[in-house]
């Protein structure tokens, strides 16, 4: 193995460690949990499931905690498959397909399971903490939710 290939597979070993950091850190939504994983500043960007636009990770951080507030949790995320990882130097790209189950209230108030959601996920990372330290995190995540099972995927087939 070339050293270039075993810069590439710690590279992607400790991009994986992010990435499965941050997968954990969603059950629960605690915002504290989920800050190690992303830059400081407001480089951050995320095009969440939900439909808004997050930039920098206090923003997201609001989101977890509002979301707590009026009861909803992630109590299940589960990876189809494992991620793809492709490294570029000091940038890499991970896509990935899962599946999460949220609790959330309904009309009457009551938390209840909201089924399963499948899930795309493409992440963006640099090797750069937000502060210059060479250390892989997240700057960009873009969330899309998967089409249905059974969905014809050419229209007509």
């Amino acid at each position: 193995m070339t050293d270039l290939e075993k810069a590439v597979e710690q590279d992607t070993a400790a991009i994986l460690e992010v990435h499965n950091g941050w997968n954990k850190s969603n059950l629960g939504l605690v915002a504290e949990s989920m800050l190690p994983f992303f830059p400081e500043g407001d480089g951050y960007l995320q095009f969440n499931l939900n439909g808004f636009t997050y930039r920098g990770k206090a923003d997201k951080a609001k989101l977890w905690r509002n979301l707590r507030a009026v009861g909803v949790d992630i109590v299940r995320l589960e990876e189809k498959e494992p991620p793809t990882i492709q490294v570029f130097g000091d940038v890499a790209l991970l896509t990935s397909e899962a599946e999460a189950e949220l609790v959330m209230p309904t009309p009457t108030g009551k938390l209840e399971s909201g089924g399963t959601t499948h899930f795309r996920n493409t992440e963006f990372y640099r090797r750069d903490d937000g502060l210059g330290n060479p250390e892989w995190r997240i700057w960009h995540m873009h969330v899309s939710e998967a089409a249905p099972e059974g969905a014809l995927k050419y229209g007509t087939e």
